[in-house]
């Protein structure tokens, strides 16, 4: 699953050390993050998202004036193999499901056509059908039973939301009415529930909702601009949506489609990052003048500060335990606020935490001694 949703990752090698008793309050150092590296003639990688065994799925990248992505997969040992294209320059894995099976986009030739694809578990790619008339996809999701969803390229040129059924058949979800522009960026594990963005006739974007039929909801209508994050299992969205005087303020979407705004000063910008499926949501913002910090929420929409210090909280797991950054270094905070630094690879200065795994397992990124940026994994302790 995508890394806001994904339930557990296998240990790749080692375990952490034995830390010292927690005190709340207390920064709390752990072990140095395991570096999944990159292919091979690459310097950078990130992982996009993992699944229940472990299988990370994501991207590598050379060092060049222009990114040019890579799709890499890696086992739950942390071997990286690099995923078959379509004939084109650069690909990228944005999914991966239980069964193995991920999704994302690929270059179909050197004039970067490009089009969404699968790769099955032994890495046979297969490119998704487009829209009619269309020319242009990408897969941003799909489920343990194969449902796929993401965006295309309709006839008159406008971005559709599509959903790819598991017999292959592409489904045009359209848009907001006059929009030109809509994206399924989640779905629920049960695949009655697409989320995403769509614009408006003006270009303001929405976050929008499709049930089952493929009718859509506009979650924010009259608010000038909203913006989705995630969406957890039962299709409850967080992200952020523009109050009266243009700032970004943390928002949770309901299953019922009410928009509920948490608790953030009226006068600084926030949003919020992740939810878990209790409801409880995790993000930050601009609670001092000029840095962001890390908070997270309750169900009730009551926001709990983590720290004053520059950082960012990233995901929330099911029992409240945040990740993020803090001081630019990666950093856990446990269910009742104590910090744990996560640290960086050797040499390097900063690191991210972006996810939080079912079994404690952390995800993420840092940079090394040569200032190249790798995926990284933080073993559950």
């Amino acid at each position: 699953m995508t890394l806001k949703r994904s339930r557990r990752v296998l240990v790749l090698a080692g375990s952490l050390a034995v830390l010292p008793l927690m005190l709340p309050g207390v920064a709390v150092a752990a072990a140095t993050p395991i570096d999944l590296g990159t292919l091979p003639g690459d310097q950078y990688s990130e992982v996009n998202a993992v699944n229940d065994d472990g299988v990370m799925v994501g991207s590598s990248t050379p060092l060049e004036t222009q990114i040019k992505y890579h799709a890499a997969k890696w086992d739950a040992l942390g071997r990286i193999s690099a995923l078959p294209g379509l004939g084109g320059e650069q690909s990228k894995a944005t999914d991966v499901n239980r069964g193995g099976v991920a999704v994302g986009w690929a270059h179909k030739d050197a004039n970067w056509n490009q089009a969404a694809v699968k790769w099955a578990p032994d890495g046979t790619v297969t490119a998704l059908p487009y829209l009619p008339g269309g020319d242009y996809a990408t897969a941003n999701a799909i489920t343990d039973g194969g449902v796929i969803v993401g965006a295309g390229r309709a006839a008159d040129g406008t971005m559709h939301a599509v959903r790819w059924n598991p017999d292959g058949k592409v489904v045009d979800l359209g848009g907001l009415p006059g929009g030109a522009y809509a994206n399924a960026e989640w779905i629920t594990p049960d695949g009655r529930t697409v989320a995403g963005t769509a614009s408006d006739a003006a270009g303001n974007n929405h976050v929008v909702r499709w049930n089952l039929a493929g009718a859509i909801t506009d979650l924010s209508p009259g608010n000038p601009r909203s913006t989705p994050e995630d969406m957890n299992d039962f299709g409850v969205i967080v992200g952020s949506a523009d109050d009266a005087s243009g700032n970004p303020k943390p928002v949770r979407w309901e299953r019922d489609g009410r928009m509920t705004w948490l608790d953030w000063p009226e006068r600084d910008p926030g949003w919020a990052n992740a939810v878990n499926n209790a409801g409880a949501a995790a993000g930050g913002g601009y609670l001092v003048f000029g840095t962001e910090s890390p908070v997270k929420w309750n169900r009730a929409g009551t926001r709990t500060t983590l720290s004053t210090a520059r950082g960012l909280a990233y995901d929330i797991d099911r029992l409240g335990t945040v990740v993020g950054l803090e001081n630019n270094i990666a950093t856990k905070w446990a269910a009742n606020g104590t910090p744990t630094v996560l640290g960086a690879l050797t040499g390097g200065s900063y690191s991210v935490a972006t996810h939080i795994a079912a079994n404690g397992t952390v995800v993420g990124l840092s940079d090394n001694e040569n200032g190249r940026t790798h995926a990284v994994y933080w073993p559950a302790g």
